[in-house]
């Protein structure tokens, strides 16, 4: 596995303020999104006003260095610094770390102008890898996705029982979706798996399928680009969608298949899911501090390096605007990059609004521990956090039929937490959050690097503005 690295660049515009660009080892928060590697966990830091302190605390140095707000009749520039002392507030009372988290926000205005940057590859699954099983038992277990896809199935199967030939890529060791095909009525099912112990598995869980006769499914061995078929098939499905859609391979999988196996490669009713997107929205987290005085695993995270992959049912990110839509691709579109550059077409804008800052405040002071806490520190400190935009969130949505009916989303509609097999990725696109206020708006465009022997490469560029 190539070595990965998350290169990140703070710059306050217009002159720079180098941050240091952090080299990571293979591994880490750059595996195979979903496969072989656990969810983040939720931090299990609850109800402890020492540690909700270290969420404020700086390193364990005796200062830290503010930029002091610029004068009204200058030019927007970067202002020498001024010191603000300190002590280390991980022991502190309430009062005194409320006093301090007071002290930080009136020692750091957000400059009027700020530009942030931030790069990270992830290793592709097609140098493979080996994905454990309790990876495809979350899989299987998704009940927001697992379901869906199957009645997929049956509805592309219905009133042609006999007729079609499917091929699922990525089959598993449960062989899911070769199954259900069988079951709704597929006159042959290939179902490719690199893997060859999960291939045999496979093979294992089709054979104790009674109900199914024998010889209609047919696990093939390798991967989707390397193996061939015998026939060209009229349905594919392939989830290889990542956490961020594409970091999976899927644009080379698919634009293989369609050279390779598909008989209506141009048609959307050839595919399952038929379109697919990754959703993107700015984020706060509320141990983002924490990570940058003390560490990734105290703040309970599993990653030690690059962009934090977070359970999408943590309490502790809040978006700071609706989400919106950055990668957005069909199945069937034959320009699908398999090498080479992509970029959205489009730039995001988002506003932070009262009402984000309402409701994330309201959401922080349920969340974090607050005991023997005076309401108006523990509503400051809630407000602090929710102020702290930490970088842009992503995850990905699937939309498995042509009509859209039936949409598999692992953050809910409106980009609320929920259970999910997938995880919320989130590159830390500062050393400490940058606080927001009302009316800012952040704007944000991305690309991504493919390369058929190389991981993909992601980079990110926000702009927040006045």
């Amino acid at each position: 596995m190539a070595s990965a690295s998350m290169n990140q660049m703070f710059r306050l515009h217009p002159l720079t303020c180098p941050e240091s660009r952090p080299r990571v080892s293979a591994g880490g928060g750059c595996q195979a999104p979903r496969l072989g590697k656990p969810h983040s966990r939720v931090p299990a830091v609850r109800g402890s006003l020492r540690k909700l302190s270290g969420i404020f605390s700086m390193a364990k140095t005796d200062e830290i260095t503010a930029p002091s707000p610029p004068e009204k009749s200058a030019p927007a520039r970067l202002p020498e610094g001024s010191k603000l002392a300190r002590r280390t507030v991980l022991c502190a009372p309430p009062a005194a770390a409320a006093s301090l988290l007071a002290q930080r926000a009136q020692a750091q205005p957000t400059p009027t102008a700020v530009i942030l940057d931030v790069e990270w590859e992830t290793p592709s699954t097609a140098e493979g890898t080996e994905f454990a099983i309790s990876a495809y038992e979350s899989m299987r277990d998704d009940v927001g996705r697992t379901p869906l896809f199957v009645e997929a199935i049956k509805r592309r199967m219905r009133g042609k029982e006999g007729q079609l030939a499917v091929v699922d890529i990525g089959t598993g060791p449960f062989a899911i979706f070769a199954i259900a095909a069988a079951r709704a009525g597929a006159r042959k099912v290939y179902a490719i798996e690199a893997d060859p112990q999960v291939a045999e598995l496979a093979r294992k869980v089709v054979s104790e399928a009674k109900d199914i006769p024998q010889g209609v499914i047919e696990i093939v061995e390798g991967y989707s680009t390397s193996v061939s078929l015998p026939e060209k098939v009229d349905l594919l499905v392939a989830e290889v969608i990542g956490s961020v859609a594409s970091e999976e391979g899927v644009f080379r999988t698919v634009r293989d298949a369609q050279r390779r196996f598909l008989l209506k490669p141009e048609d959307e009713k050839s595919y399952i899911p038929c379109r697919v997107q990754t959703l993107a929205a700015p984020a706060s987290y509320a141990f983002h501090y924490m990570i940058a005085a003390e560490g990734r695993q105290v703040a309970g995270l599993v990653d030690e390096s690059g962009p934090l992959r977070l359970n999408c049912q943590d309490q502790y990110l809040a978006l700071m605007a609706p989400p919106q839509v950055w990668e957005d691709f069909r199945y069937n579109d034959a320009s699908l990059v398999e090498s080479g550059m992509w970029k959205s077409p489009t730039d995001l804008s988002f506003e932070f609004t009262p009402t984000i800052l309402q409701e994330n405040t309201r959401k922080y002071k349920n969340t974090l521990g607050f005991e023997g806490v005076l309401p108006k520190d523990a509503k400051m400190i809630s407000e602090g956090v929710a102020r702290g935009f930490s970088g842009v969130a992503l995850w990905p949505k699937l939309i498995l039929d042509p009509e859209g009916d039936l949409v598999v989303e692992a953050r809910g509609s409106k980009g609320q937490a929920q259970k999910s097999h997938w995880q919320t990725i989130l590159p830390l696109m500062s050393k400490f959050p940058l606080s927001l206020t009302i009316g800012d708006v952040v704007r944000f465009s991305g690309m991504a690097r493919f390369d058929d022997k190389l991981p993909p490469i992601y980079s990110l560029h926000v702009e927040i503005s006045k």
